[in-house]
């Protein structure tokens, strides 16, 4: 059996662990320095994007831009009886009209037939009365003759006929009512404009009961009606100065005054917003404000522009930062050609 051999271990060199010590003082050196400067680069860091965000965002105003459309200030729907037929449309569609111009008349054949049955009837319902009256008179001159043991049946006869008679009397009445009406519509067959303006519709086949049958657009001055959601209905007044602004020449600006804003009268809209993976659609809920200008020179009825609220002006106040909606575009005016967000 061979013994192994063991070797003892060998005492390590001075060198090596005095080189060991020398390295690790070196690392603990320079940790401590990136200790020390990591804060002062972050921050000189916060520092530069501050500087570079008070450069960028410095005297550029936070406006929003409004949608709007040019509309007289007066619109006339007329509600045409759905009873009636039209007999004749004196005017048509772009036309330009004067206040008392004939615009449409209704047929009166008809209503011509009833009114000469009723004035018939009105006249029997009349003999009806007076034959009653002659009865009355005639039974009140027998009674006053007869006898005390026939005065009581006499007597009943006559209120009979003084009921008779009342109840005709309120026939009359109606009847008369019924004339007045039919006279009235035949009077009123013929449609006049209560304005000068333009024809703007003729729904000569409409069927929907609240669509008007002719719309007429006042002549004249023209308003602003813009539209603006939920998000900053509330950033508007009425008496604010705004600036509207032309589509096509930015240069090209009138001003103007909210006068109203319409909160009563909703439009509900859907939007759709698209992430990573899919989309989600969202209500939204819109409004109408309407802006009296100071001059309309040079606008068109049916124009688009663009409606530029002047906070501190007027009556209105500065909102929050950050107010935004789909209908406002922040910062400068959309290029000409931009989406109707209407």
């Amino acid at each position: 059996m061979t013994e192994s051999t063991v070797r003892e271990p060998q005492p390590q060199p001075k060198k090596n662990r005095k080189k060991r010590i020398i390295i690790l003082a070196a690392a603990v050196v320079v940790l401590a320095a990136a200790l020390l400067l990591i804060p002062r680069l972050l921050s000189g860091r916060q520092q530069a994007d501050l500087d570079a965000a008070e450069t960028v965002f410095v005297d550029v105003p936070s406006v929003n831009y409004y949608n709007g459309v040019i509309e007289p200030r007066q619109t006339w729907d007329i509600q045409r009886d759905a009873e009636r037929n039209i007999a004749q449309i004196y005017v048509s569609v772009g036309q330009s009209v004067t206040q008392g111009q004939q615009l449409f008349a209704y047929e009166t054949d008809s209503l011509s037939m009833q009114l000469k049955q009723a004035q018939l009837e009105y006249n029997g319902i009349q003999n009806e009365i007076d034959g009653y009256s002659s009865q009355i008179s005639e039974l009140t001159s027998q009674r006053e003759q007869a006898g005390a043991d026939q005065q009581l049946d006499y007597t009943i006869q006559i209120q009979e006929m003084q009921s008779a008679r009342s109840q005709s009397e309120l026939d009359l009445q109606m009847k008369q009512m019924e004339i007045d009406s039919l006279q009235k519509s035949i009077n009123n067959a013929v449609v006049t404009s209560i304005m000068d303006g333009v024809v703007k519709q003729i729904n000569r086949n409409s069927s929907e009961p609240n669509q008007p049958f002719m719309t007429v657009l006042a002549s004249g001055a023209y308003q602003v009606k813009g539209t603006v959601d939920e998000n900053n209905v509330w950033t508007l007044s009425e008496g604010m100065a705004v600036n509207v602004r032309s589509r096509v020449d930015k240069d090209r600006v009138w001003s103007g005054t909210i006068t109203k804003i319409d909160t009563e009268n909703t439009i509900q809209t859907t939007t759709q917003d698209m992430y990573y993976g899919g989309s989600s659609e969202n209500q939204a809920t819109k409004y109408y404000f309407y802006v009296a200008l100071d001059t309309d020179e040079q606008l068109l009825l049916g124009q688009h522009v663009y409606i530029e609220p002047l906070y501190g002006e007027g009556t209105g106040d500065v909102p929050e930062a950050g107010a935004a909606g789909e209908d406002a575009a922040a910062g400068e005016v959309p290029d000409a050609g931009a989406a109707d967000g209407q």
